[in-house]
């Protein structure tokens, strides 16, 4: 049955980082990760940008390892190997990216 539930405020704060990363149309992910937490290595068929909102985790990938904290941005091209490991509860936004429009390939993956 679907329900709506009354604001009990009429307004809500995002961090203006985290709508940053929301493409023109489209959505975000948030995910939380559990201390220990291994994502083993993968790809994606897309760019993605995940931001650090809390907590450290270990990224890996080719060429590369470094730990991230919250603020921490890693732009990741489509095709990248690479895993993740959470040292701590963490949690991070996700956006994807539509593969006609290439991140760049500044920050983390360049080591800045």
């Amino acid at each position: 049955m679907t329900r709506i539930i009354p604001a009990t405020r009429t307004e809500i704060s995002i961090d203006p980082a985290i709508l940053d990363l929301l493409p023109a149309q489209g959505s975000l992910e948030l995910q939380r990760d559990a201390a220990g937490k291994v994502h083993h290595f993968h790809t994606h068929p897309v760019d993605e940008i995940l931001m650090i909102v809390s907590g450290r985790l270990n990224f890996t990938w080719e060429g590369g390892e470094r730990v991230c904290g919250a603020g921490d941005t890693i732009l990741l091209p489509a095709g990248t190997l690479h895993q993740s490991e959470a040292l701590d509860d963490s949690v991070y936004a996700i956006a994807t990216l539509p593969p006609a429009k290439p991140i760049r390939q500044e920050g983390l993956l360049s080591g800045q």
